[in-house]
Parts: C-alpha cells; sequence; structure tokens
C-alpha cells in the first residue's frame, strides 16, 4: 500500500515537471521573426520592415506616397546574428502589451516586432520608435542594425 502512494507521488511529481517543460519550451521555438518602423508625417520611404524566416529575410521599403514604388530586398542572416536574435525571452514578450506608449504620436515614429512560435501563436508588440521594451533591448538593437545595412536608407 505504502509502495503505491510512493509511485502515484512519483508519476504525479514527473507529470509536473514535464509539463512545466514543455510549457516554458514552446515559447523558445520562433517561427517567423517580423519587425518595422514607421513615420506617419514623412516624404519618401517612411516604412520599413524585415521578416525573418529560418535564416532567410525580406526587406521592404514602403512610401506613403502610392506613386513610389515598394523596394524589396532578400538575404540571407548568419546563424550568429539570427541566434542573437531569437533569444529573447519570448514567454516574456507574449506577456507585453499590444500597444505600448503612444506610437508615432507627433510624428516621432513608431517601431513593432511580431513573433511566430511553431504552435502557430502569434504576438505583436508596437511601441515608440526608440523606446522598446527593456526585454526587447538587445534584439531590437540588431534588428535596426539589419535594417540600416539592408534597407533603403
Amino acid at each position: 500500500m505504502k509502495t503505491d502512494h510512493i509511485k502515484i507521488a512519483f508519476l504525479v511529481s514527473m507529470s509536473s515537471i514535464l509539463l512545466s517543460c514543455s510549457n516554458d519550451a514552446i515559447y523558445n521555438n520562433i517561427v517567423q521573426l517580423n519587425y518595422g518602423t514607421s513615420f506617419g508625417e514623412c516624404m519618401g520611404y517612411c516604412k520599413h520592415d524585415v521578416n525573418i524566416k529560418s535564416n532567410k529575410a525580406t526587406f521592404n521599403c514602403y512610401s506613403w506616397n502610392t506613386t513610389m514604388q515598394t523596394l524589396t530586398k532578400t538575404d540571407t542572416i548568419k546563424s550568429d546574428a539570427l541566434d542573437s536574435i531569437y533569444s529573447m525571452n519570448t514567454k516574456s514578450f507574449f506577456n507585453l502589451s499590444e500597444t505600448i506608449g503612444c506610437p508615432d504620436c507627433a510624428d516621432g515614429g513608431a517601431e513593432w516586432i511580431e513573433i511566430e512560435l511553431t504552435n502557430g501563436n502569434k504576438h505583436k508588440v508596437t511601441f515608440e520608435y526608440s523606446h522598446e521594451p527593456t526585454i526587447l533591448k538587445d534584439q531590437i538593437k540588431k534588428l535596426r542594425e539589419l535594417l540600416s545595412i539592408n534597407g533603403c536608407n
């Protein structure tokens, strides 16, 4: 009888551990990351974004002026750069509000980042340009660098 209680307690403990591991692990499986900037009171190419899936990145530059053609460029992201971008705490990211501050108020610009996980969950966070959430500082710095090197600035 005593061994049955021990077995049950062991199984409950192991189940709890496995379930908690799988819940955390699911947040580390980024399938796609999108990042962009925009300025509402701007002439020329005022909206920039990058879509990163696997090690491929697609950069786009748009204008509010519909007569200006969208510029698109694709490139391969080196694995060390990709690792540093994907190394965020995605569980904390998914807990962030969808809008932080007052993005593009008084033409201050806006930035956004959207993450899709292997389980299909997506979350997008938009914030004031250059006022990224603390948990995203390193990743946003890298993403800004990618856009400045590969964008249409």
